[in-house]
This record gives C-alpha cells, sequence and structure tokens, in this order.
C-alpha cells in the first residue's frame, strides 16, 4: 500500500473515532475528516483571480480563496488563537484545488515560509508548516520544512508600502542544497503584495531550485 492510500485508511478510521464537527457553524463536517460543512465551504470566498503568474522570481502564484469572511477568522484562528485544527482544514482546502489545477503534477516538493527562530518560539508553531503539512499529505509530496530558513527577524508587513516591504525581507531568507534541481512550491497562508513569496523564491532559486510556485490559502488586497 502506498503512502497516500495509507494516509486515507488513517483518515477514515480517524473521522470514525473522532468524527468531523465543522469549525464555523459546528454542525458535522464532511466525511472522512474534514472540521468543515458542506455549506460553510461553499461559502468560502473563491478569490477572482485564483492562478496568475508570480512577481519574478516565482513562475506562478495559486490562491484558492478571497481574504475576506470567513476565510480571515479561520486564518486568525489558526494564527493568533493557535488552533491547529484550522490548519488542517485550510491546507486540505488548499491541497484540494490545486489539485482540480493539476497544479501538483509537475510539484517536486513543498516549503512552508519559515517564521525567524525568535517569533516561532515566541508562538509555538508556524503557520504556514501547519498547512503545508496537510497539503503535502493530501496531494502526496514531502514537505521540506527546514529548507529554507529565515535569517533575520524582519518587521511586520502589514501596513508597509509595497517598496518597503521589498527593503524589509532583502536578505532575509537562507536555502539549503536539498532545492538544487527541484521543482518546488512555497507555501503560506495569505499572499498580499508577494513580496515575502519573492523573497522566499529568489533565496530557493540562489540554492538552484529548478522552478518556484507559490500556493496560498487566501489573496488579500493590498493596505
Amino acid at each position: 500500500m502506498n503512502p497516500r492510500s495509507v494516509d486515507r485508511v488513517l483518515d477514515v478510521i480517524g473521522g470514525l473515532l473522532l468524527p468531523p464537527r465543522c469549525l464555523l457553524c459546528g454542525h458535522a463536517g464532511q466525511r472522512p475528516c474534514l472540521d468543515l460543512c458542506a455549506d460553510c465551504e461553499s461559502a468560502l470566498p473563491e478569490s477572482r483571480e485564483m492562478l496568475r503568474s508570480g512577481p519574478f522570481p516565482l513562475d506562478r502564484c495559486y490562491a484558492r480563496y478571497a481574504y475576506g469572511f470567513p476565510v480571515d477568522h479561520l486564518v486568525h484562528s489558526l494564527k493568533y488563537r493557535g488552533q491547529l485544527a484550522t490548519g488542517r482544514v485550510l491546507g486540505a482546502l488548499l491541497a484540494s484545488g490545486a489539485e482540480a489545477l493539476g497544479l501538483h503534477l509537475d510539484v517536486d516538493c513543498l516549503v512552508p515560509v519559515p517564521l525567524h527562530p525568535f517569533r516561532h518560539a515566541d508562538r509555538g508553531f508556524n503557520q504556514a508548516t501547519e498547512i503545508a503539512c496537510r497539503v503535502g499529505r493530501s496531494v502526496g509530496r514531502p514537505v521540506l520544512a527546514g529548507a529554507l530558513s529565515r535569517t533575520r527577524d524582519t518587521r511586520p508587513q502589514v501596513g508597509l508600502r509595497v517598496v518597503d516591504r521589498r527593503d524589509n525581507l532583502r536578505d532575509a531568507f537562507r536555502a539549503d542544497a536539498r532545492l538544487r534541481g527541484r521543482r518546488v512550491v512555497v507555501v503560506d497562508d495569505v499572499c498580499t503584495t508577494g513580496s515575502t513569496l519573492a523573497a522566499a523564491a529568489a533565496a530557493m532559486r540562489e540554492a538552484g531550485a529548478a522552478s518556484v510556485d507559490a500556493w496560498c490559502v487566501a489573496r488579500a488586497d493590498p493596505v
């Protein structure tokens, strides 16, 4: 039995032992183990521009949803309240959208956007890693969480102008040799201007990545 088949069996067993419950309305979730009901899923705001050419050095940038209610609520529940079950839901939704478009077919591995070690220690987890692990499990691709690191603790991007976002992230990432020759997807929760993803992609290109796409749960309009 291949790893994806094993994961599906484990999902079924897990759903039987702990039936899924919708994180938004509290009703029964979707079998085998999605903690979101079909009605609430259908109400999520799809991005009007799901797939686009990414800002160089990104090849493509995919965001499944618009960053509006209730997607923003789910992201905040994960990011600021530590509700890790939400990360599994967001990862499953991102994976199903990417698979429907066939985006996983030319991908070798997934790499979550890292937090600086100080911020990671303060939060206790990385929301991008929580999402990426569920995506990787769903699409059958490895997650190389340590292949990209943040070399300095940058200012929060919220509220910065586009040019300031780019300056803030200059030389902020370092990638290792495991990415050489690989077709990589960098995973994050929300994309706004794409500055963070582009800076991460630049580091991975420098390390020899053959291509770099970005997958995000949601796309937000710059403030």
